[in-house]
């Protein structure tokens, strides 16, 4: 574990690493334990009783010390993800509030799905309706029946939000402005 745990915090960035560390600190005084208890078990054998006692003060605090970060690197795996999950669903809203008025433009020059089925626009989870704002904008924006030109900023919020669907948005994320957006039914 210590070596999987390892490979996985160096694999990990950000708030993903906290598992990985604590579940390495865990198999660390685990393999500890373990030498420590081989420890004993040799001195026993060889009746060098004071290395044994000497060594097996060290067996609780690092039995303690396993249980508690192993206990805690797998508690936290599920909460960084539900916590990951839910900031990633705010960006997602952030977004569609932020190129809602672009939208609105996209959608009065070229009537699409939206206008087709606003029921369908509403009912979707937040990063289906951004799907669904960003493929109407792109629409309009190549639709050669129709001029429909967006600003510099509009083009890299578009791409931003883009990216964040994809999900290669994590060097970007520090760069959102992320306005306060409540989220609807959550």
């Amino acid at each position: 574990m210590l070596v999987l745990a390892s490979r996985q915090y160096r694999h990990s960035a950000g708030i993903q690493r906290l598992p990985a560390a604590l579940l390495s600190l865990g198999s660390a005084f685990g393999v500890t334990l373990c030498l420590a208890v081989i420890v004993i078990d040799i001195a026993h054998a060889a009746d060098h009783l004071d290395l044994m006692h000497v060594v097996q003060a060290a067996c609780d605090p690092l039995s303690v010390l396993t249980f508690v970060f192993l206990c805690a690197g797998f508690a936290v795996q599920p909460a960084v993800r539900r916590a990951q999950h839910r900031a990633r669903r705010r960006n997602t809203i952030s977004f569609t509030a932020q190129l809602e008025p672009l939208w609105l433009r996209a959608t009065r020059a070229r009537p699409g799905l939206s206008q087709a089925d606003p029921l369908a626009a509403n009912s979707e989870d937040p990063e289906g309706h951004l799907h669904r704002v960003i493929v109407e904008i792109r629409g309009a924006m190549i639709d050669p029946r129709i001029t429909f030109d967006i600003s510099t900023d509009d083009r890299d919020l578009l791409e931003r939000a883009e990216s964040h669907l994809v999900g290669s948005d994590s060097a970007l994320a520090a760069t959102l402005p992320v306005p306060n957006v409540e989220e609807r039914g959550a």
